[in-house]
C-alpha cells in the first residue's frame, strides 16, 4: 500500500502533465488554418533608429573609461590567479571588440579614439603595444580638454581598485 507522502510526487507529476496537455488542447482552433489573413505586424525600427547616429563626447569618454577599467581589473585578477588564461583571453577579446566597434561620431574626442582604434588593429590592447597605450593617453587628454570626463562622471585614467591597495 502506498502512503500519502509517497504518492505526493506522483500526484504532482500527473497534475502538471494533465495541465500541460489541457493547455495544448484547450483551443483546438488555435493551430488550425483559417482563411482569415494574419493581422499586420509592426516592423521593427530601422537600424538607424536604434543606434544614435552620432555619439557625444561624454558618452565616448564613459565608454573608454569602462573599457579601461575592465582591462585594468582583468589584468590584476589574472596576475593574482583569480581568473585563468582562458577567461582572461575572453575578456581581452571583448575589450578589443568594444574599442573596435565603438560608435565614434564627430566630437572633439573622436580623432583620438580613431587613432586608438588604428593602434589596436596593429597590436591589440596589451601593454607591449606602446602605440595603443599612447593613443589611450591621448583619448584621456582629449576627454579632459573637452570636459567630457566630468560631464560623464568618469575618468579614463584608472588607478588601484579596492582590494588592490586603492
Amino acid at each position: 500500500m502506498i502512503h500519502a507522502i509517497e504518492r505526493a510526487p506522483l500526484v504532482i507529476t500527473l497534475s502538471v502533465l494533465a495541465l500541460a496537455l489541457s493547455a495544448c488542447t484547450s483551443n483546438p482552433g488555435a493551430s488550425a488554418p483559417t482563411s482569415k489573413s494574419a493581422p499586420a505586424t509592426t516592423q521593427p525600427p530601422a537600424d538607424s533608429e536604434l543606434m544614435l547616429p552620432d555619439a557625444d563626447a561624454p558618452h565616448l569618454c564613459g565608454q573608454v573609461s569602462a573599457l579601461e577599467g575592465i582591462r585594468y581589473r582583468s589584468d590584476w585578477e589574472h596576475d593574482q590567479g583569480l581568473i585563468d588564461d582562458v577567461e582572461y583571453s575572453s575578456r581581452v577579446a571583448a575589450i578589443e571588440d568594444g574599442w573596435r566597434y565603438m560608435v565614434v561620431g564627430g566630437t572633439d574626442v573622436s580623432p583620438a579614439i580613431k587613432d586608438a582604434q588604428q593602434a589596436l588593429a596593429s597590436g591589440g590592447i596589451g601593454y607591449e603595444n606602446t602605440q595603443f597605450q599612447r593613443a589611450v593617453g591621448d583619448v584621456a587628454g582629449a576627454c579632459d580638454v573637452a570636459g567630457a570626463c566630468d560631464e560623464a562622471g568618469s575618468l579614463v585614467s584608472v588607478s588601484a581598485l579596492p582590494g588592490q591597495g586603492g
